[in-house]
């Protein structure tokens, strides 16, 4: 089952978004993601075959990427729920 994970990030400089990259291509299941720079929160989306929000989080937290797990939702685009606060 896909899952549609909405992320808010705080993205301050290319070197930034460069870590996200490299964070996301560790991560097995990951079918496809984008960062919405034009927002306000950054949106990262995630497609994925799990719910890898939590642990993402923790991951981007490591190369010093502040984020947090805005809300969840299943292949149908039903909401799953919201997530996490924001991880330092």
């Amino acid at each position: 089952m896909s899952r549609y994970i909405i992320i808010s990030t705080v993205i301050n400089t290319p070197i930034d978004l460069q870590h996200i990259y490299q964070t996301i291509n560790a991560f097995l299941g990951i079918l496809e993601w984008s960062v919405d720079l034009e927002d306000s929160d950054k949106v990262l989306r995630v497609v994925s075959n799990n719910d890898v929000g939590p642990e993402l989080v923790k991951s981007l937290a490591g190369v010093g990427i502040r984020s947090s797990v805005m809300e969840v939702f299943d292949e149908n685009g039903l909401s799953l729920g919201a997530g996490l606060s924001f991880v330092h």
